[in-house]
C-alpha cells in the first residue's frame, strides 16, 4: 500500500471540525488551489477533515475538476 493510500485509511489525528464546517470552506478552498495559490493556515482543519471522509475528499476532487474544466472553456 502506498503512503498515500495508507493515510487516507488512517486519516489525520489533528482536530477536525466535521462536515458541516468543511462546507463553509469548501468553495474557497477549491478557487485557490485551482488557481495554484498557496493554502492559508485558516484551512488546516479544512484538509484535516478532507484528509480524514472519503465523502468530503470526493466532493472536493469533484469541485475541483468542475472549476477546471470551466476555466478550461471558458474563453478568455
Amino acid at each position: 500500500m502506498t503512503t498515500r493510500g495508507l493515510d487516507e485509511l488512517l486519516g489525520n489525528t489533528d482536530r477536525d471540525p466535521g462536515c458541516d464546517a468543511g462546507m463553509d470552506l469548501i468553495d474557497e478552498y477549491c478557487d485557490l488551489v485551482a488557481r495554484g495559490d498557496p493554502i492559508p493556515a485558516r484551512f488546516s482543519e479544512f484538509v484535516t477533515h478532507i484528509a480524514n471522509c472519503v465523502t468530503c475528499r470526493e466532493d472536493t476532487a469533484s469541485l475541483l475538476a468542475a472549476i477546471r474544466d470551466h476555466d478550461e472553456t471558458t474563453p478568455r
